[in-house]
């Protein structure tokens, strides 16, 4: 026979525990409550323009239940929305991992990447994304201009070529491929794409990609002249101040091209070509603290830029860091072995180092180069 103690006990334990369960039901059940809450708040500040206040709420709420994916989401676009695109881009991120096919994620992800001027990493997401949603027409037109920031212009070309075949009317289709084909050196190809767009008038994005190509092809007093057409017609065109900044540059004129290349940043602080040639300008004129941070950033939208490397390299001789200047500037060199300017740049470190034999050495592959320059005609601007 069971003792009376023992079976009291029992039947003590028995309703306790029913009694915690029923507390663990009410607890689960105002969590829930008060989770919906939070979020119909979150929303309501959101729509009305509180951001502040929404991503309070929406931090809240993750806190309360981080597997939530548009509780994530959603404080990612009110991160994104104020400029917080580092703290957006975790959160996107967070909310793939429990929804990796959700298109509509990956795409504000990339734009958050995009906004940081993180071009190589938005490009990726936007890849991801295109295997996912093919016809999504925002993916292509933004990893189009990521490429094209990038310096990767026949991916450009290959990926925008099958569309404009499809629907040949798509004018910002047109305009990147444009773009991209005279950069890659296919003037005639390029030019095909300008005179589709001419036909709709005379715009500002036709007379872009017209200096665009008389550039390529050395004419700068013409291109600078089309492209200050351009600007005329259209000075908030992206990319056309640095590209009249870098014509007048091989105009010799200086000023100009150092106001057009300040105007091209004020409108885009991460132009490539602005930033590099600016910078660059600086440089050359012993502005060395002033060069710098337009420098470091050209290097960062385009790390893999010989042109970025070079200007580093150039900084750093200049800035007395031999041995630094040096290593960059031999590792460039084996990359890019007929690069100019990196022998010239080379030679003159190998000096101010004592390393006699190695800069004479230099400066005869700099002698070479230049009989050969003068065989086949200059070099295009980089």
């Amino acid at each position: 026979m069971i003792p009376r103690l023992w079976t009291s006990d029992l039947r003590l334990t028995t309703v306790a525990c029913f009694l915690l369960f029923l507390v663990a039901l009410q607890s689960s059940a105002e969590q829930r409550k008060s989770a919906e809450d939070l979020y119909k708040e979150a929303v309501t500040a959101d729509e009305h323009g509180e951001t502040q206040k929404a991503i309070a709420l929406y931090q809240e709420l993750v806190a309360l239940q981080p597997g939530s994916v548009q509780a994530r989401s959603n404080l990612g676009v009110a991160l994104a929305h104020i400029g917080r695109y580092s703290e957006a881009v975790t959160q996107y991120q967070e909310a793939l991992k429990r929804d990796p096919h959700n298109a509509v994620i990956r795409l504000n992800l990339a734009l958050a990447r995009y906004k940081q001027a993180e071009f190589e990493k938005a490009a990726t997401e936007l890849v991801a994304l295109r295997k996912e949603e093919p016809d999504n027409k925002q993916s292509l037109y933004l990893l189009a201009d990521c490429y094209l920031r990038l310096g990767r212009n026949a991916e450009s070309v290959a990926l925008l070529g099958p569309v404009h075949q499809a629907d040949p009317d798509d004018r910002a289709v047109q305009y990147a491929l444009g773009t991209a084909l005279i950069r890659e050196g296919q003037i005639q190809q390029g030019e095909a794409v300008i005179d589709r767009i001419l036909k709709d008038g005379n715009t500002a994005e036709a007379s872009l990609l017209m200096g665009e190509a008389q550039f390529a092809a050395g004419d700068y007093k013409t291109a600078a002249a089309t492209l200050h057409k351009a600007i005329d017609l259209d000075p908030n065109l992206p990319g056309s101040w640095s590209l009249y900044g870098r014509a007048l540059l091989q105009g010799n004129d200086s000023a100009g091209a150092k106001a057009a290349f300040e105007r091209a940043l004020q409108a885009d602080p991460n132009d490539f070509s602005a930033n590099l040639h600016l910078g660059g300008m600086l440089r050359f004129g012993g502005e060395t603290t002033e060069a710098t941070p337009y420098l470091e950033r050209a290097l960062r939208l385009r790390p893999a830029s010989p042109e970025a490397q070079f200007q580093i390299g150039a900084l750093d001789a200049s800035l007395g860091k031999l041995d630094e200047a040096r290593k960059e500037l031999e590792q460039l060199e084996k990359q890019w072995p007929d690069f100019l300017e990196v022998h010239v740049q080379l030679s003159m470190v190998y000096a101010r180092l004592g390393l006699k034999d190695e800069s004479q050495h230099e400066r005869e592959i700099v002698l070479t180069l230049n009989q050969k320059a003068r065989e086949t005609g200059p070099h295009p601007d980089r």
